[in-house]
């Protein structure tokens, strides 16, 4: 998926890096990580990309049909489309009482349960984080989401996935996505800092949590950790007057923390 992405969209060509980290003594070789900006989409759907494992980030209450965070109805989108996989995983959610704590706490899901394979276009097993409530809300306060849960969070789900023998796991950049417009910030500011203090959280807090994990990794040999580009490709796409796109694009950049001297410059060549 790493080649294959890149091969896509050479624009981004930056977002991509390949990280080699080194055998400890309970494995035989090192461990690849892949930094690939793309979508979940297309590792669930395409089986040469299929991995065994993912992160998924959750809500504290468990909700699997619940709006926030958006990267969970990746997956539930699909398991949906399996009914018996999807009744399966309810009730091990069912099983697992109380609130969670967001960063913190881990539950590991079979897609179904006591299968070689999976189910469907999704992994075989999922290990889901809570970074948010159900309608939202809490990537966006600092105290709840701090890079050392984070780092526990990851740290637990790569070992319960590498126990469960998983080779191939892929995970989002979780909980980097920008912040909701907030009304009375007419400069952006906090919106801004507000994405720059998540991303920072995440980006350490998933390199810690691999730090702490790969000392006694026995299984895992691959990693893959995507960014999300499909906001910006779907309004280059589906907008053809470059005049809006423009506006589009610098409306976005101003919601996601820009401040001022934003230039956009679009140009189409015509085959």
């Amino acid at each position: 998926m790493f080649n294959d992405d890149q091969k896509r969209d050479k624009n981004l060509a930056a977002s991509f890096l390949v990280v080699e980290l080194p055998a400890p003594k309970t494995a035989g070789s090192p461990l690849q990580v892949y930094l690939s900006a793309g979508d979940l989409q297309r590792a669930f759907d395409r089986p040469e990309f299929r991995p065994d494992g993912a992160v998924v980030p959750t809500n504290v209450e468990l909700q699997i049909d619940a709006p926030s965070p958006a990267t969970q109805r990746v997956l539930m989108d699909r398991v949906r489309k399996a009914p018996d996989v999807l009744r399966d995983l309810q009730e091990q959610i069912a099983a697992r009482k109380g609130p969670l704590n967001i960063g913190v706490d881990t539950v590991l899901v079979e897609l179904p349960r006591n299968a070689k394979q999976s189910g469907g276009a999704f992994p075989r097993l999922a290990c889901l984080i809570p970074t948010d409530f159900a309608k939202g809300g809490a990537i966006d306060r600092r105290e709840n989401f701090a890079q050392d849960r984070v780092r526990k969070g990851i740290a637990g789900c790569l070992t319960a996935l590498d126990t469960a023998g998983v080779r191939s796991v892929i995970m989002p950049l979780m909980g980097a996505a920008s912040s909701g417009t907030q009304a009375k910030d007419t400069r952006f500011e906090g919106q801004r800092l507000l994405k720059e203090c998540r991303l920072l959280n995440s980006v350490a807090g998933i390199a810690l949590g691999f730090h702490d994990f790969a000392a006694n990794r026995r299984n895992l040999r691959e990693i893959g950790i995507v960014q999300w580009d499909q906001e910006i490709s779907d309004m280059v796409i589906a907008e053809r007057d470059l005049d809006v796109l423009c506006g589009r694009l610098i409306t976005a950049a101003n919601k996601n923390g820009g401040l001022d001297n934003i230039t956009v410059v679009t140009i189409r060549v015509e085959n």
